[in-house]
């Protein structure tokens, strides 16, 4: 088993991620913005008998000026059958991050010494073309509210003005509801370099946006990454409607597969029904582990 790191350019990088329907945390683009924005960024792949077999992306940073720490969110991806155990150990003990230094990795390998930090999440993967056979009843039904209530839809990249408006909306969701996404600064970031990923659903009533949806589109997969709709929206169920318009273009386009995000059946239930109602499959990851 062989290791080249950061020898694979965009192209083949973006080839390999295909194959493995891989996550936005993978991505040539999400390792790109993160340099854009001042950090480091390695990218290993690993060879078993001449093929291909493993990909893994991290993004460095310094802690507390000494220690060098290396992030491989959804981190190594499998492209075939292998030694996991060995790939895990190779990235480990021949990452280009100077020591001293610690690895974060998604696994659910324990046969290495390895400490968990986060235990495991869970992501609604939604597969594309979407049959509205396989839409959850209720959800099915108030799509088709939405779709006999004189709503209008448009799908488009995203403009500056309509993306600061939502990630200001976003932060105060944060603020209210406790949760933590992906830094505002980050989103806008990607955006400079890479307009035309941010893809934004909107519809309206009489001139109105009732909802919004925001996606992040990269290769054959995307991420849906921020919603807000208004009291008036959520009645007619235009939340739904957005989700719908993204499924149907996405799949046009040739993508195989949307992260809906982290789903809590426990604290954030309604959340979860609404994502699996779309026919998504709840995708169990590994935890997050330190491998030093």
């Amino acid at each position: 088993m062989e290791i080249y790191w950061d020898q694979c350019g965009q192209a083949g990088w973006e080839y390999l991620c295909n194959r493995a329907r891989a996550p936005m945390q993978q991505r040539w683009d999400y390792g790109a913005t993160h340099l854009a924005l001042g950090g480091q960024v390695h990218r290993a792949v690993i060879h078993q008998n001449g093929e291909p077999v493993a990909l893994c992306q991290s993004i460095c940073r310094k802690f507390a000026r000494v220690l060098n720490i290396s992030l491989a969110t959804h981190g190594p991806l499998w492209l075939g059958p292998c030694d996991q155990t060995l790939a895990l150990r190779l990235i480990r003990r021949s990452s280009p991050l100077p020591r001293p230094r610690a690895h974060l990795l998604t696994t659910s390998d324990h046969a290495l010494r390895l400490i968990p930090l986060m235990t495991p999440t869970t992501n609604a993967q939604l597969s594309l073309p979407v049959d509205p056979d396989t839409l959850h009843g209720k959800w099915r039904n108030s799509l088709k509210k939405a779709q006999n209530s004189g709503l209008r839809v448009r799908h488009i990249a995203c403009p500056t003005t309509a993306l600061a408006a939502l990630l200001k909306a976003d932060q105060e969701q944060q603020g209210a509801k406790a949760f933590r996404a992906l830094p505002a600064d980050f989103t806008l970031k990607w955006h400079q370099t890479n307009p035309d990923d941010l893809r934004l659903i909107t519809v309206s009533l009489l001139g109105r946006t009732v909802a919004s949806a925001l996606f992040v589109r990269h290769g054959n997969t995307a991420t849906y990454h921020i919603a807000h709709t208004t009291a008036a929206g959520r009645k007619l169920s235009a939340g739904r409607l957005a989700m719908w318009q993204a499924f149907s273009d996405f799949a046009a386009q040739g993508l195989r597969q949307i992260d809906l995000g982290q789903i809590d059946t426990v604290n954030a239930k309604g959340l979860a029904r609404f994502k699996l109602g779309t026919g998504a499959v709840a995708q169990t990851n590994g935890a997050t582990v330190l491998a030093i």
